[in-house]
């Protein structure tokens, strides 16, 4: 079958190079314009685009996907991958098969745009990945199949996106595969099992210090290494950002909400119930730092703002 692929960032990038190395025939690739990052902020090309350059792949990146619903109607199937915009029904029906979407849940839990953040926020013990054919809702398309995956206690972000992602490109490569040979069976979702997953906002970033050193955690380790969760401390114009913690149950006599310790090149923070020992973090335009190296350059005492 000869496919297109809408996809952005490196989730959809290993989605895509695992259909590549299946031996599937891309016939286009759809992403997202170049955008402007880093300190530079030079036009850097995402993920998708980068990886479909390299390799030879026909690529457009249109301000919107609709414009480009003529060329995926020359395809079989167009497959999708966190592209990044609502499908039209123009688009979402153009190809023969229709759409197929890589979302990383569980279906009907988290739909929407955040699943990986938000399941690791709400201290999920277990997600996974779900092959959708698409419809006009959000993430509301039956089922087509669906792999589970543990989530340990320490796991970010990053790490459970770079797993999905490979869990992701093995399921879509098997959907095909039936889809193919007309063995592909299709399920259709509990909506009164749906749960959702907004997109992060600045507000999600902020660490409440009254809730549990557990809860504290697990926002720190869902939003990292790229987002980032935020304290604020009335001495530092801006928030600091909190890359990695670890939790304890106490350390020596009780500590206030909020209440910064030091000891050892260490920094431990007092919350609701328990106490984290904040292992790496970041002042507002410097750079990230381990506990050890921040504390021979800066003072932290008193409280971080709740």
């Amino acid at each position: 079958m000869r496919l297109a692929f809408a996809g952005t960032p490196e989730f959809a990038a290993t989605v895509l190079r695992g259909l590549l190395e299946a031996g599937h025939e891309i016939g286009m690739v759809i992403s997202q314009p170049d955008a402007p990052r880093g300190r530079g902020r030079r036009k850097t090309p995402p993920p998708v685009a980068a990886l479909a350059r390299e390799a030879g792949l026909p690529l457009l990146q249109p301000p919107e996907i609709s414009g480009a619903a003529a060329e995926i109607s020359r395809h079989d199937v167009l497959v999708v991958a966190a592209y990044g915009q609502i499908l039209r029904p123009d688009t979402l029906y153009a190809a023969r098969h229709g759409a197929y979407n890589v979302h990383a849940s569980l279906l009907p839990a988290y739909r929407g745009a955040a699943p990986i953040e938000r399941a690791i926020m709400n201290g999920e013990r277990e997600t996974g990945v779900t092959i959708i054919r698409m419809d006009e809702g959000l993430d509301t398309g039956p089922i087509a199949l669906q792999r589970r995956i543990p989530i340990p206690p320490e796991m970010t972000g990053g790490e459970l996106a770079d797993a999905l992602a490979r869990l992701g490109a093995e399921a879509i490569v098997e959907v095909l595969e039936r889809l193919q040979n007309g063995t592909l069976n299709l399920t259709e979702q509990d909506s009164e099992r749906a749960t959702y997953a907004p997109r992060i906002t600045p507000g999600d970033q902020e660490i409440d210090w009254s809730r549990s050193a557990r809860e504290v955690h697990d926002r720190v380790r869902a939003l990292a290494p790229h987002i980032g969760a935020r304290a604020r401390h009335p001495e530092v114009e801006g928030p600091i950002k909190i890359w990695r913690t670890r939790v304890h149950r106490e350390v020596g006599r009780p500590m206030g909400v909020g209440e910064i310790r030091t000891e050892e090149g260490r920094i431990f923070v007092g919350c609701g119930e328990g106490v984290v020992e904040v292992l790496e973090l970041q002042l507002p335009g410097g750079r990230r730092l381990g506990a050890g190296e921040f504390l021979r350059g800066h003072r932290l005492g008193g409280a971080l703002r709740v």
